[in-house]
């Protein structure tokens, strides 16, 4: 993996979790978070009898109290251009930029995600995604699932869904 990138994703983070879409989705702006649930309202369940996760997710996730609940479809790399770039690194980054853009839309941010399912084309990506996975989450850890498929289109070579919660 480039270490660009990362750098900029983990830059992202440092600042105080002051996600900026211009670092992330390429526009000046910053992105939305607000209200994050308090933490008392979302449960984080590793039980002992089961296998400690593998870094940035949680076994269970509890919404105690919740006003509303967004379902994202899932994002494929694709710019707003239709033009999808090359690498999984790049494309990876930008399926991330696009599910950033449509929780900005709803006025969410990483924060409020509670489940996210990526859709990988093979085992070697693994480890990058994560790496850019936990960059863009930082210490939010939602539950996680990662599956090695078929994209329906043979350009893309990943694909992100995610559940959100306010």
């Amino acid at each position: 993996m480039g270490r660009g990138l990362a750098i900029d994703f983990l830059a992202l983070n440092r600042r105080n979790d002051a996600l900026r879409r211009g670092d992330v989705a390429g526009y000046g702006q910053p992105a939305i978070r607000r209200n994050p649930m308090p933490s008392a309202q979302i449960v984080s369940h590793n039980p002992a009898t089961v296998h400690a996760p593998a870094g940035g997710y949680c076994m269970g996730l509890e919404l105690k109290q919740h006003r509303r609940l967004l379902f994202i479809s899932g994002q494929v790399p694709e710019k707003t251009d239709g033009t999808v770039p090359e690498g999984f690194e790049a494309q990876c980054a930008q399926a991330w930029r696009n599910v950033i853009e449509v929780l900005a839309a709803a006025g969410l941010g990483v924060e409020h995600l509670v489940k996210v399912t990526t859709f990988l084309t093979d085992r070697d990506q693994v480890v990058t995604n994560r790496t850019i996975r936990r960059a863009v989450l930082g210490e939010h850890q939602p539950a996680l699932t990662v599956v090695i498929v078929e994209t329906v289109d043979s350009k893309w070579l990943l694909e992100i869904e995610a559940i959100a919660a306010e």
